[in-house]
């Protein structure tokens, strides 16, 4: 589907002429305009539906940087009052500054059409000052046009307090927490299977002591009550001070101490939880011994991690805060809870309409993403098992609170559900990820909750969703997933194997890095979960693999076989065949080649650059020195069953002479038949027909992956 480059429309009283224009000439009203370009970001405060998506997309560091910037630049571009004739000419400022704006009819997407939601506003964003703030990323938004009676499906619900702290989002949020707890069953299934406690809690209403302080208590020390219940706090820590659970702070702890003595965000913690008439809290720096001397007592916690949050009461989510002195709460403006009515020119978009133009409502399809999943707190990897585990997640987020269970998803300005545009976001059906929620990933991931693979495809968008968060300590990065991992060998009675499952051990190898950090050097030889990047999964069902896993061995560092590992092997059989790998320059990207006897692999016929794409581990630019030892080699995984799936082929470099002990490097995809055949017996390729050896003569052998 090619868009059309139309970009007319009507946004606080302008109305702009149709016109055919060049992307980087882009038209919008002049509070976007003046947002674009950066005048101290008061449109975006102005809370312009287009505009504010974008600002909030850019850190607080990176923004005051640009509102320097821009009083050193006013003298080369001052603001003036443009009218919408004025619009429609080049913009010197401008055009370095926006890249693209395209009104796209989505007339493919049956779903959206059936909505009256086939129109999306795409607008890409790159500062012209990126010398002066290199990290200022492009940043991109687009936004849904809901028309007819779709409109009513996608408007906001006002609200007009200004502060997260108002009586009017306490009543939203014992609102959702009311009804979650009398009619969602999925949310209640650990409460109904009876109480469990952590090893610590805080005690926030101890009988004997003023409420201006609270206490570190041991459960086991306690006659607690069935019905008692708990909170857990997930936060930010950064790089605050703040007091600590450890040897020396123990008993002072364990006395009573002051809130005063505690960080904002705690302090606020324990006002929320008092509100909801919840006693106890969890933090994991005042419950867990943070000695670093002596990390017993964290190794010990870190192995039931997956009860304290799945047995929690609520989760209450820092999602704004940096860090722990930031607080929960935040000020805020409530126009950004009013829709506005946009009037857009649909001529030439194939859409049908009474005339060329039709009003709309315009709906952010990032509103989550940017609201809730790319806030500092949850691109933290330790946050991921917290906010999947906990039966219910509260986020105090930016401008509003956010609601997440395992039956419904919502936000201030769409308290009963978000409407379908943003629904339909997967980062908007992250508790869907949550097998406890039977139902609903039933239907998300179209399968029967009880089949292996069905929990297999849910475990592999958990791996995917944490690769792409960040951690502190690298060797952090099994441990901040072991408790998901633990909870999900209950469900699926299997053997956890470092980021991956027994029973599917062979299919769980055919993942690959889609985003990386750039690193050099030798194979990682670390499983997928605790790589440098964003990995993804080539989509396998397993059934029509070349090879097998004929065993594997871990050495743990502790007795926790879902944590850490300092080394181990997988044994598998298959075939395996010697390759280089050439890398060419095209255009300023580097092109990856497979050679195989002397042949590049690549279909002459195709028009693609380069094929099979080649994902590599790591960031390696040349393998001259590989080739020229003859240590590249390649295992076919895969057999194509039908014209167009897409096959695989493992990438290894030999890590001993005898050739027999491999690294992992990548893995090779392509559906490509031409090329498909050329891996299966490069040797005997030539073109333009195609020769390959029966599957009789095929040699299996035995090899050591490291």
């Amino acid at each position: 589907m090619s868009p059309n480059l139309i970009i007319p429309f009507r946004i606080r009283g302008y109305n702009l002429r149709q016109e055919n224009l060049i992307p980087k000439y882009i038209m919008l009203c002049s509070v976007c305009i003046d947002v674009l370009e950066h005048r101290k970001g008061s449109s975006a405060l102005a809370a312009c539906e287009i505009c504010y998506p974008i600002w909030c997309q850019i850190d607080d560091t990176t923004r005051s940087r640009l509102r320097e910037v821009d009083v050193q630049r006013t003298s080369q571009h001052k603001s003036t009052s443009r009218g919408p004739d004025d619009l429609l000419n080049p913009l010197e400022a401008l055009d370095s500054h926006v890249s693209d704006c395209w009104i796209l009819n989505v007339i493919k997407n049956t779903d959206k059409q059936s909505m009256d939601s086939d129109l999306l506003i795409s607008v890409s964003f790159k500062a012209a000052c990126v010398e002066e703030i290199p990290a200022l990323k492009p940043v991109h938004g687009s936004y849904w046009i809901a028309r007819g009676p779709g409109r009513e499906k996608v408007k906001m619900t006002s609200f007009s307090s200004y502060s997260t702290d108002s009586e009017e989002s306490w009543n939203r949020a014992t609102t959702w927490i009311r009804r979650c707890k009398s009619s969602h069953s999925a949310c209640n299934v650990e409460t109904n299977a009876g109480p469990w406690f952590p090893t610590r809690l805080l005690d926030l209403a101890h009988p004997n002591a003023p409420l201006d302080t609270c206490r570190v208590v041991v459960t086991a020390d306690l006659d607690l009550d069935q019905s008692e219940r708990y909170m857990t706090l997930s936060h930010c820590w950064g790089t605050a001070k703040f007091l600590q659970l450890n040897k020396s702070s123990l008993a002072d702890l364990g006395q009573g101490v002051n809130l005063d003595r505690l960080p904002k965000t705690f302090h606020e913690a324990i006002q929320v939880t008092r509100k909801l008439g919840v006693r106890f809290l969890w933090i994991d720096s005042l419950c867990i011994m943070q000695d670093r001397d002596d990390q017993s007592d964290w190794l010990l916690e870190a192995a039931q991690m997956h009860k304290v949050y799945s047995h929690s009461f609520c989760n209450i989510s820092a999602a704004r805060a940096v860090d722990s002195s930031d607080g929960l709460f935040s000020r805020r403006d409530p126009r950004l809870s009013h829709n506005s009515d946009v009037r857009i020119c649909v001529e030439g978009l194939g859409v049908s309409a009474e005339s060329d133009y039709v009003h709309g409502t315009i709906v952010d399809s990032n509103f989550w993403r940017c609201g809730v999943s790319k806030c500092p707190l949850n691109t933290r990897g330790w946050v991921l098992q917290e906010r999947l585990l906990s039966p219910r997640v509260l986020h105090f987020a930016r401008d509003q609170l956010f609601w997440e269970c395992r039956e419904q998803s919502a936000a201030e300005c769409y308290p009963d559900s978000l409407p379908p545009p943003i629904r339909d976001d997967v980062l908007a059906n992250f508790k869907g990820l949550d097998p406890a929620w039977r139902s609903n990933s039933s239907q998300t991931y179209g399968h029967a909750s009880d089949d292996l693979a069905f929990y297999q495809r849910i475990w592999n968008s958990i791996v995917e969703t944490y690769s792409a968060t960040r951690l502190t300590f690298e060797s952090d990065k099994l441990i901040a997933l072991s408790g998901v991992a633990r909870y999900f060998a209950s469900l699926m009675d299997d053997v956890y194997v470092v980021g991956m499952w027994r029973k599917g051990l062979a299919a769980g190898l055919l993942w690959y890095i889609a985003e990386r950090e750039q690193t050099y050097g030798t194979p990682p030889r670390r499983p997928e979960a605790s790589v440098d990047g964003i990995v993804s999964y080539h989509r396998s069902g397993g059934t029509n693999l070349l090879f097998k896993v004929l065993n594997f061995h871990l050495d743990y560092v502790s007795a926790d076989t879902t944590g850490p590992v300092t080394g181990g092997f997988l044994d598998l059989e298959g075939e395996i065949r010697p390759l280089e790998i050439t890398a060419n320059n095209n255009f300023g990207y580097q092109q990856l080649f497979l050679v195989v006897d002397g042949v590049t692999v690549k279909d002459p016929d195709s028009h693609r650059y380069a094929s099979p794409v080649v994902h590599l581990d790591v960031g390696q630019q040349k393998f001259d020195v590989e080739n020229s030892r003859k240590a590249l080699h390649y295992m076919p995984a895969e057999r194509q069953t039908s014209m167009n799936d897409y096959v695989s082929f493992l990438l290894l470099l030999a890590v001993d002479t005898s050739m027999t002990t491999f690294g992992r490097i990548g893995l090779a995809v392509t559906s490509n038949a031409v090329e498909i055949a050329m891996l299966s017996k490069a040797a005997l390729y030539q073109a333009p027909e195609i020769q390959v050896a029966d599957e009789g003569e095929t040699e299996l052998r035995t090899i050591r992956i490291v």
